[in-house]
């Protein structure tokens, strides 16, 4: 981590590039750079061990220095920059731009991880901006005396106004336009042509000058709030809009926007509140009646947890993964839990396949290339910190490991708020999901694999780890649906598998460990550390021979010979008897898994229809589940859900192994166990995608 300074005028960097060095420089990576607009723009991603904190100190409480002033990977605490751009851009990973301070001497700035929304994302020559406690640093070895200012948190620089009185005179370029008006039609020159920031800050330029104005002021106000709206930006446009308000019969208007801006945050109860005070004045607005109908619908969906799943999973298409639904919540809580800090809480009684929650993810990009989609949900938290501070109050409060805070992130200082990259970065690590379009297309055979997007689902985050929990999870776009596995008892923790879990209990550990730093005391993993190393070591060595003969004679490829299917038996038993029966009575084996589903397989490859039932009843208990030993004996598949205690597995094996029996029993004329068989694998298939459907999907 690079030193800090607080008084920085004694050393300076032994050499510097020239001006005229940095012009060449600059002039010559301006004409390689691709200014494609569709282009995809990189992101640079923190070094979290090179971390460092926001500041937290308003430009004014700064000492001014000049550039000369700065020393090389070095943090400037309590000072600052006051810089005026004298190059064009270069857009990158970030924003390059040659800066001159206001002594004359020039160096590079490089603003990173600023959001799109802001002027400072692609700094326009002459601007001037502060530069809050800059971190100068080398900008690679190649070039001696080559640096630059990195500004990674995108609060630590501040726009400033052409006139603020900060700026030092021989920066001023005195005003670009002399009156409010002036400034309002050139806003509506930029959003004309379809240069939304640029309208947006000289908007605000306008009710600086003209600010006492009464109706300029307000008009200009909503042309601002409308402005907002369409970045996205939905704290500023809201907050405009109830600026624009001005007690007369055309404030509908404002209402209006200010209730879109309310359910831009999903904030649906404000939203209802700004439409109906819409109405009132505006009874007939077709718009306003239509915005009203959606809020209510999704107030709706946030109270009953009423949605249409089916209707949902039909609108998804790789354009459309952010849905409009509100989020169920109210079947939970968070509290303190005994299992890792706070936790997910029934606050009542739900049975086994109902509802627990579903929420629509705070953020999550619609990128579902692996590579990408980590740096995409890091940009979104960082872009949705800064264009809607209201979001920190949901975001922050999440685990975030042992990065230390300042309390200050997300405080609105210098009009601005605090975004700290390096926190932002930790949470998204310790809380972000991966998900598929939908959960249903996901376990289709020919679905391609690891097409994952990365989100942040802020409520579901609570959610604490067990390899046997009660819970799964499943997703269709960006919403998120939790369903009970087992029946929940009021004030009972939920709990749900971070990841699907390794069958070895020591590979499982170190996958948590490495992971989320944490060791899983779950029923399982509580039983198994106390069972034998010595057993422990021959389970995994015997399982590793298994899945070689598994894989040697898959029985996609065809019927099995008697031989294949005695040699993984006989290794099965021998892995059997290396279970203690003192450690996993009532618990999963899940060693045992892979070679039991093998053998279904193999024998309903070769009819053997007995054998199938025989082989699926062992499978369901390898997974926890009480169902007979005997495959002859009469039972209710379904039952399992709700009568196998709080250490079973619900896995899709599941259900294909009940699809296995349901065929079996048909074919042995078992028709009554067969049709029970398939409404039981039916049941727990809507477990794990979310909503009822058809099993036929799996044939897909």
């Amino acid at each position: 981590m690079a030193e800090t300074a607080s008084s920085p005028h004694v050393a300076r960097p032994p050499k510097r590039l020239s001006k005229e060095e940095l012009i060449r420089t600059h002039k010559s990576h301006l004409k390689k750079q691709d200014l494609n607009p569709n282009a995809p723009r990189p992101v640079k991603q923190p070094l979290l061990d090179e971390a460092y904190p926001a500041s937290t100190k308003s430009i004014h409480d700064l000492e001014l220095i000049p550039l000369t002033s700065l020393q090389p990977e070095t943090h400037h605490r309590s000072h600052s920059l006051i810089l005026r751009a004298i190059s064009p851009p270069f857009i990158g990973a970030g924003v390059i731009s040659l800066v001159q301070d206001h002594l004359g001497n020039v160096d590079k700035l490089a603003i990173y991880n600023h959001s799109d929304t802001s002027i400072l994302s692609g700094v326009p020559e002459g601007c001037t901006v502060a530069v809050k406690e800059p971190y100068y640093k080398r900008n690679g070895p190649e070039t001696e005396g080559d640096y630059m200012i990195c500004v990674d948190h995108p609060s630590d620089v501040v726009l400033l106004r052409f006139g603020d009185e900060i700026i030092p005179e021989s920066l001023r370029l005195g005003p670009v336009c002399k009156s409010g008006e002036e400034w309002r039609t050139a806003g509506d020159r930029a959003f004309l042509e379809g240069d939304l920031v640029t309208a947006v800050f000289c908007y605000g330029e306008a009710v600086v000058v003209d600010g006492k104005e009464k109706g300029f002021r307000e008009g200009v106000y909503a042309k601002r709030a409308g402005t907002n709206l369409a970045l996205g930006r939905y704290d500023a446009a809201r907050e405009d809009a109830m600026r624009s308000l001005t007690g007369g019969n055309g404030d509908w208007r404002g209402w209006f926007t200010a209730g879109r801006a309310a359910y831009g945050l999903g904030n649906y109860r404000v939203a209802k509140e700004h439409f109906e005070k819409a109405l009132e004045q505006k009874p007939n607005a077709a718009g306003v009646q239509k915005e009203l109908a959606r809020c209510l619908t999704r107030l709706e969906e946030e109270e009953k947890g009423n949605y249409d799943f089916k209707k949902l999973f039909e609108s998804l298409s790789p354009t459309n993964v952010h849905l409009d639904v509100g989020s169920f919540l109210s079947n939970t809580r968070v509290g303190d839990s005994a299992t890792h800090g706070h936790g997910l809480f029934a606050t009542r009684d739900i049975a086994a396949g109902e509802l627990i929650f579903a929420e629509k993810a705070l953020v999550m990009p619609n990128q579902y290339e692996p590579a990408r989609a980590s740096a995409a949900l890091y940009a979104m938290m960082v872009r949705q910190l800064y264009d809607n501070p209201s979001l920190s109050s949901k975001l922050l409060p999440l685990y975030g490991g042992a990065y230390p805070r300042t309390n200050h992130e997300g405080e609105i200082i210098d009009g601005i708020p605090v975004v700290d990259v390096f926190l932002t970065e930790y949470i998204r690590q310790a809380n972000c999901f991966s998900a598929p379009l939908s959960t249903l297309i996901d376990t289709k055979p020919i679905t391609p694999g690891n097409r994952m997007a990365k989100g942040l689902w802020a409520h579901a985050s609570y959610m604490n780890h067990s390899c046997v929990p009660n819970s799964m999870r499943s997703f269709l776009g960006d919403l998120l649906i939790s369903r009970a596995v087992r029946d929940i008892r009021a004030d009972e923790e939920i709990l749900q598998q971070y990841v699907p879990v390794k069958a070895v209990y020591d590979i499982r550990q170190a996958q948590f460990k490495v992971g989320w730093g944490f060791l899983c005391q779950c029923p399982l993993c509580a039983a198994e550390a106390r069972g034998s190393s010595e057993n422990l070591a021959k389970r995994r060595e015997l399982l590793a021979k298994i899945e070689k003969a598994c894989a040697k004679k898959p029985p996609s490829k065809g019927v099995l010979s008697d031989s294949a299917i005695r040699t993984v038996d006989r290794l099965a038993k021998q892995l059997e008897e290396l279970h203690e029966r003192e450690v996993y009575d009532g618990l999963p084996r899940l060693a045992l898994v892979y070679p039991t589903n093998w053998l279904i397989e193999a024998y309903r490859g070769r009819k053997k229809w007995g054998l199938v039932v025989r082989y699926v009843l062992k499978l369901l208990r390898e997974f926890g589940f009480r169902v007979p030993v005997d495959e002859g004996e009469d039972w209710v598949p379904k039952e399992m859900y709700t009568g196998s205690g709080e250490a079973s597995l619900m896995t899709i094996h599941v259900v294909t192994a009940l699809r296995a029996a349901a065929e079996a029993y048909r074919a042995l004329g078992r028709g009554e166990m067969a049709d029970k068989c398939e409404e039981a694998g039916k049941f727990g298939y809507s477990m794990i995608v979310g909503f009822e459907t058809d099993l036929s999907v799996l044939d897909n």
